[in-house]
């Protein structure tokens, strides 16, 4: 298997991904020559994703790429200290350079006397989101979603411009204590802006198994706004309820994702510092770690930024406009001027 492979921007279907044997030949091996050695402690992560994403503007495509990489990630830890480097060669050279990287990295640390010892076997929960069919997306898959949806725009007299893309990963981890797991799912977003003179609008979805997306009826929802934006009026500064959409909420709370992690509040540089114990959201939300739910990726990544960090779940799935007759009604919450805080 080949450390790093790109193809053109002239990208053609998806190629096969690494099979579990070789991603776990990886771990093993950089195992192996941190034993030999010397490295007493180590942490290995093999990442591999294959990617594709089809680009739109003024009504037409106008790129379309695919990526297939391999990364290579080592974490030492010795005498309270740790470092970590990273690779996208899988050959025995390349590997053994990462891992004396990373010990030399490691041994200019300063001692952190906090510093857990690497977990040792552990037995994770599958989490199961890898879907077949957004893995096989073709390019002509995704251009005949959007050439239907550049056709709308014209027949509205719009503009569309916007991105498809599909994605699957695979990760595997170990470490010298004896743990091993292994994870892969598939991700797939479409996103379109929509424009209608000075007015524009903009819809976007991603899911897991493709079958979720619907294109088009992000493309008629995203036109119907921008044509009702051609008559938009200026507002005389105030205070205003703004019922935003679910996509556009995902963007916003997706910026305080890392804020949560341990090592961004020890090093005072998460938003919630000097919060602790205090209420920061409205009481009509809910942030709460949800591995076990199948709502996110990954089998509990040991990374220190990563560790423990809480995902953004849904209670309920959000679906239709807030201008449709009875949406305030259904997501159970007042609408009109009734404030939501």
């Amino acid at each position: 298997m080949s450390a790093a492979r790109k193809s053109s921007a002239a990208a053609g279907g998806p190629k096969a991904a690494a099979t579990g044997r070789e991603l776990r030949g990886i771990v093993d091996a950089v195992l192996r020559l941190a034993k030999s050695i010397g490295v007493a402690e180590t942490e290995v992560h093999v990442d591999e994703t294959i990617s594709a994403l089809t680009r739109f503007a003024n009504n037409a495509i106008h790129q379309n790429v695919a990526e297939h990489t391999v990364n290579v990630s080592v974490r030492t830890q010795v005498d309270q200290r740790t470092a970590r480097a990273t690779t996208n060669r899988t050959d025995e050279d390349s590997l053994r350079a990462a891992i004396e990287a990373s010990l030399s990295l490691a041994h200019s640390q300063p001692k952190n006397p906090h510093l857990l010892p690497l977990p040792g076997k552990q037995r994770y929960r599958r989490v199961n989101r890898f879907i077949k069919r957004t893995a096989a997306l073709s390019p002509e898959d995704r251009a005949h979603a959007v050439r239907r949806a550049c056709d709308l725009a014209i027949k509205n007299g719009q503009t569309a411009a916007g991105i498809f893309s599909s994605a699957q990963s695979q990760s595997a981890m170990g470490n010298s204590r004896g743990l091993f797991a292994a994870y892969r799912d598939t991700h797939a977003v479409f996103s379109i802006t929509m424009q209608e003179g000075s007015a524009a609008s903009w819809a976007k979805e991603n899911a897991a198994n493709i079958a979720d997306i619907d294109p088009q009826r992000l493309a008629e929802r995203a036109s119907d706004k921008a044509h009702r934006a051609t008559d938009a009026r200026e507002l005389s500064p105030g205070r205003y309820t703004v019922i935003l959409e679910p996509a556009a909420v995902l963007d916003l709370v997706g910026f305080l994702f890392y804020d949560f992690a341990a090592t961004a509040l020890q090093d005072k540089r998460s938003c919630f510092n000097g919060r602790m114990g205090k209420q920061v959201f409205g009481k009509n939300g809910e942030l709460r770690g949800a591995q076990e739910l199948g709502v996110l990726a990954g089998f509990g990544e040991s990374r220190e930024e990563e560790a423990h960090r809480p995902r953004l779940h849904a209670a309920k799935r959000i679906r239709g406009s807030a201008d449709e007759p009875g949406f305030f009604r259904r997501q159970g919450v007042a609408g009109g001027n009734d404030r939501l805080d």
